[in-house]
């Protein structure tokens, strides 16, 4: 069988071609058009495998060699770039590396979700980027208006800037004429995102996106929103991709950074090798989850009483977390030990999730 290993980037790929005994057949730059592309791979009419590593245009290739090739792999970069660091980097020994370590066998996999979930994840995803947006104008507006007045100048009857009263306040308020105008302005760049968020969301609504997990994770504290619950079963995808609950927390980043040795246990910050959006989404749920479920409502109390609230909010998150792994995995909707369950072979949180 062909092994064809490829470097892509944004312009061009390099791709190393191997035969069945693993001898160098070519190797060569090519331009990004299709084409090209597809030119290059047909030239070799024996069985082929391809292998390229993950990158933010992955999916452009995959769709458009996996119908001309028997084994389409996509290697998780990350974890590749442990096994080919070397003093020599460039993107002919890279393609090679990866021609060879598909040869052998030797390649750390990363998961392909279908198209559907790809696109539904992009909606999602700048939706959210939206709602971000927001928040960073707002946060503009406060600082110009914090840079010239006093907070006990504001009146007592509204305590956020941006509702009714408040928007009253701030188009009243005495500024500087310059600041006036960007008040002024930026007021209006914020009617417009929240506009195009509306929109986002009417089409994540009417997004012909399916899961049977949605009923099940609907069961959940926080999960009947438009949005977190979408996010989570999106980015998810397939539940039986991870193999215990460590690798899901592992996936959301919702465990922190260790390097011990002997003796000596070093932690540190949350990690960042992770799906920073189902790590949003996880944290995110937490306040509304503390409302509707006593259970965590009390272990958050607990922790928030050892450590401190931020600390409190992540150990929630990957509570509830993992509580959504065994939920999807055994396919039992959610119920504490204090809840009766409402269908005949519904799932309570084993007794480690409860007591923390």
């Amino acid at each position: 069988m062909i092994t064809i290993g490829a470097d892509v980037h944004l312009k061009t790929s390099t791709m190393t071609v191997l035969d069945n005994d693993g001898t160098k057949i070519v190797r060569k730059k090519l331009d990004n058009n299709p084409e090209e592309l597809l030119a290059f791979v047909r030239r070799f009419k024996e069985p082929k495998r391809f292998s390229m590593e993950t990158c933010y245009n992955w999916p452009c290739m995959y769709e458009l060699i996996k119908d001309e090739v028997d084994q389409f792999n996509l290697l998780h970069a990350r974890k590749l770039k442990s096994i080919i660091e070397s003093q020599s980097k460039c993107d002919g020994h890279d393609s090679d590396e990866i021609a060879y370590l598909t040869h052998i066998g030797h390649i750390p996999k990363a998961y392909m979700a279908p198209a559907d979930t790809r696109q539904f994840r992009h909606l999602l995803r700048t939706r959210v980027g939206v709602s971000f947006q927001i928040a960073s104008v707002k946060n503009r507006i406060h600082a110009l208006i914090n840079t010239n007045t006093f907070y006990g100048q504001r009146p007592r009857n509204f305590k956020n800037l941006f509702c009714k009263r408040g928007l009253v306040y701030l188009v009243s308020v005495p500024l500087p004429e310059q600041e006036r105008t960007i008040i002024t302005e930026l007021l209006k760049e914020i009617r417009f995102l929240e506009q195009l968020r509306s929109r986002f969301d009417e089409h994540i609504e009417n997004a012909n996106f399916r899961s049977d997990d949605i009923g099940i994770l609907e069961t959940a504290p926080a999960m009947r929103g438009k949005i977190l619950k979408y996010i989570i079963i999106s980015e998810i995808d397939n539940i039986q991709r991870f193999r215990n609950s460590d690798a899901i927390v592992a996936y959301a980043g919702l465990v922190p950074r260790e390097r011990s040795s002997g003796d000596k246990i070093r932690k540190g910050r949350l990690r960042t090798d992770c799906n920073q959006f189902l790590k949003w989404a996880m944290i995110e749920a937490v306040i509304p989850a503390l409302r509707q479920d006593k259970e965590l409502r009390r272990y958050y109390k607990e922790v928030k009483t050892r450590c401190n609230s931020s600390a409190a909010r992540v150990a929630t998150a990957r509570k509830l977390l993992i509580a959504i792994y065994h939920m999807l995995k055994e396919q039992k909707p959610y119920h504490t030990r204090e809840q009766k369950p409402r269908i005949t072979h519904s799932c309570a949180l084993p007794s480690s999730l409860i007591r923390g």
